[in-house]
């Protein structure tokens, strides 16, 4: 059981911290590297979601462990983890197209990929997120590559237009002091670039640690007690979130206990920068915008 706990705490803090940073608005004026790929591969879960944001998941032929949504990327070839992958996997399945994941994937791994693609004739593109308004930067510019434009100037607008509208609607309303929980033991939380925290952030919410030095680290519940936030939000998987509610339930002299405003997410929505992500933020800025 302690294994388990350990292995989804790494894939849940890896997949869901680290940090997102590379300049994707020069990603989206970039000349990009192949038009009208027909065989891509995704090296990380969070661009496996978007190659199906980008209406290309018809040409996606192999994506690494953890790639579970949509329920058809299920059934795609699994050629490795997001920091070990096969390398002869991938040459047997001959791509056109790599879409590697720059702050996830092993520096090993990348190195040896670039020695093969000359030699092999595939493409190697490398991305990665730091604002929210990247994601739809990102699905668009893997449409251009994939030919599926269409679709994912759609769905890229789309997610423009609800960031753009959550962001107006709560500019000018109360900040509300928010804590949110990764783990419990130790408790960890995030810091103020990490992306469930600007999400926060566009719906009027105040990460009470976003002094915090990194994406994510540990603090104290006494910390958590003197900042006194107005509400409580708990990630993780659901299975533990009943035990972490009980533990909050002993300090009622935190305002968001005091007031019942512990609430309890569905950590799947918020686990990866995608589509998702950003699709879901509308009911948490329902949920921050109750404790007003």
């Amino acid at each position: 059981m302690h294994k388990i706990i350990k292995l989804w705490l790494v894939f849940f803090t890896y997949f869901s911290v680290l940090p997102l940073f590379v300049n994707t608005a020069k990603a989206s004026h970039e000349e990009l590297p192949i038009q009208n790929a027909q065989r891509i591969i995704s090296l990380a879960p969070h661009l496996t979601e978007m190659v199906y944001s980008a209406g290309a998941g018809d040409k996606l032929i192999g994506v690494v462990n953890y790639s579970d949504y949509p329920e058809k990327a299920l059934s795609k070839p699994i050629i490795g983890s997001y920091n070990s992958i096969n390398i002869e996997s991938i040459i047997q399945l001959k791509p056109d197209l790599i879409l590697t994941w720059r702050s996830g994937n092993r520096s090993q791994d990348s190195t040896r990929l670039k020695e093969l693609q000359t030699k092999l004739g595939f493409v190697i593109w490398e991305s990665d997120i730091e604002t929210l308004e990247d994601i739809p930067v990102l699905i668009q510019s893997i449409g251009k590559m994939a030919g599926t434009q269409v679709q994912a100037n759609s769905n890229a607008e789309s997610l423009q237009t609800k960031l753009k509208s959550l962001r107006m609607k709560y500019s000018t309303k109360k900040p509300i002091k928010t804590f949110y929980q990764i783990w419990n033991n130790p408790l960890i939380t995030m810091g103020k670039k990490q992306f469930i925290s600007q999400g926060i952030e566009v719906c009027g919410g105040k990460n009470i640690f976003d002094d915090l030095g990194g994406l994510t680290g540990p603090v104290s519940i006494e910390t958590v007690i003197l900042r006194n936030p107005d509400i409580l939000l708990m990630g993780g998987r659901k299975s533990f979130q009943q035990e972490w509610l009980k533990t909050w339930e002993k300090y009622p002299q935190i305002n968001a206990v005091k007031h019942n405003q512990i609430h309890l997410l569905n950590n799947n929505l918020y686990q990866r920068p995608t589509a998702r992500f950003i699709n879901a933020l509308e009911p948490l800025c329902n949920v921050i915008d109750s404790a007003r």
